[in-house]
């Protein structure tokens, strides 16, 4: 073997070392997986992750941002697919209603709710949404891979915001979008994100699921 591919194999070994021990430190919850043409739907609750300062703060009658991405990665750490939705949260302190600006791949929409934990459903709920295509995990088929949830309360980066809303606003939904600040390896979104990004975070990740075609 050269010495050339000598290096590139020990750092490829380097980086799935880093990303298993990423992932054994990132809380794991239990994650439903249905399999439709080749690509997943997944469905969890993250509510009960919510706590009493971040309902406060919806309270507030200040505008909240609430984003939730969902990610697809291979045992390694390298990405598969992502897909995301977001929720801007203002209290009607007049109507004492929740005013909700939900969007995700396939809705945009203006909605209104009684209370903040009807909001929490309609934000932090996934129920059997798409991750990705079947052509993201074209020949992954009886591969592992693992869905990892990562929830931001008012992301501080318009930047981030922005390119998350134009990616939402494509037709064809969720997968993979190279380059885009809120899509990328398991260990750079969730180990070594840059402290300060957001005002809260949330994240876990799933078991292991079996790609079936």
């Amino acid at each position: 073997m050269s010495a050339a591919r000598s290096v590139a194999l020990a750092l490829a070994l380097a980086l799935a070392g880093s990303a298993v021990a990423a992932a054994q430190d990132v809380p794991e919850r239990r994650v439903g997986v249905d399999w439709r043409g080749g690509a997943p739907r997944v469905h969890f609750s993250a509510v009960d992750l919510v706590d009493a300062s971040v309902r406060r703060k919806l309270a507030s009658g200040l505008p909240q941002s609430l984003v939730m991405r969902v990610f697809a990665y291979r045992t390694s750490g390298a990405p598969v697919a992502v897909t995301a939705r977001q929720c801007r949260v203002t209290f009607d302190l007049w109507e004492e209603v929740y005013r909700v600006e939900y969007r995700d791949a396939d809705a945009d929409v203006d909605e209104s709710y009684d209370d903040v934990q009807q909001v929490l459903q309609r934000c932090l709920v996934s129920e059997r949404s798409a991750v990705g295509s079947p052509r993201d995990y074209a020949g992954l088929a009886s591969e592992n891979v693992y869905f990892a949830v990562l929830i931001e309360l008012n992301p501080l980066s318009p930047d981030t915001v922005r390119r998350l809303r134009r990616w939402l606003s494509r037709p064809a939904g969720g997968g993979r979008i190279g380059g885009e600040a809120f899509f990328g390896s398991f260990v750079s979104l969730f180990v070594n994100r840059q402290i300060g990004s957001a005002e809260r975070s949330l994240r876990f990740r799933s078991q292991l699921v079996r790609v079936r075609r």
